[in-house]
């Protein structure tokens, strides 16, 4: 077979795996070491302080949980790894290194979006004060409060990522230029 025929070539086994979002990642075994020793640390001041009883491992797991959502290093991304971070340095007392952490990430504990951040958030809240404000009296608080209710039931306006807080301002704004 020369180089340039390759019809009768065999298919390859598997087709090339697609490179993965950076924040959909597993961690790295330095990352997970990089846990394991603040979770350690985290453990003796709480041990300490006479605030935790029972094994290390299952105070872990449930630590590990309250910051991201999941139980355990392994099954954590990469978008899991400042918060956990920065969640175990504030039990261990190093608040002011958890919240360099948090100003960092800005992450909203918890969420998948990637540009769910505290900031985003907090940016599309203020738009949607001022739109009200700006609005001479044509949109209200309470009607924000319903449209938030109508898309999403059971859920306040400071409970929505920034992709609805996003998508609740240009609605906003078609409706004021309807009005």
């Amino acid at each position: 077979m020369s180089f340039y025929d390759r019809s009768n070539a065999p298919e390859p086994k598997q087709r090339p795996q697609r490179a993965q979002s950076w924040t959909t990642k597993l961690l790295s075994n330095d990352q997970k070491t990089k846990l394991s020793i603040a979770a350690r640390d985290a453990w003796a001041a709480q041990t300490k302080a006479g605030l935790v009883e029972g094994k290390f491992d299952d105070w872990r797991y449930s630590e590990t949980e309250i910051a991201c959502g999941t139980r355990s290093f392994r099954e954590c991304k990469n978008s899991d790894f400042r918060p956990i971070l920065a969640h175990f340095l504030r039990l261990a007392g190093k608040t002011t290194e958890a919240e360099a952490i948090w100003k960092k990430t800005g992450r909203v504990a918890g969420s998948t979006q990637i540009h769910d951040t505290h900031e985003n958030r907090e940016v599309a809240r203020a738009i949607i004060r001022d739109m009200v404000a700006g609005s001479n009296g044509k949109i209200s608080q309470a009607y924000v409060t319903a449209i938030v209710a109508n898309k999403h039931p059971g859920v306040s306006v400071e409970k929505l990522t920034a992709r609805d807080l996003q998508n609740l301002v240009f609605t906003l704004k078609a409706r004021l230029r309807k009005k």
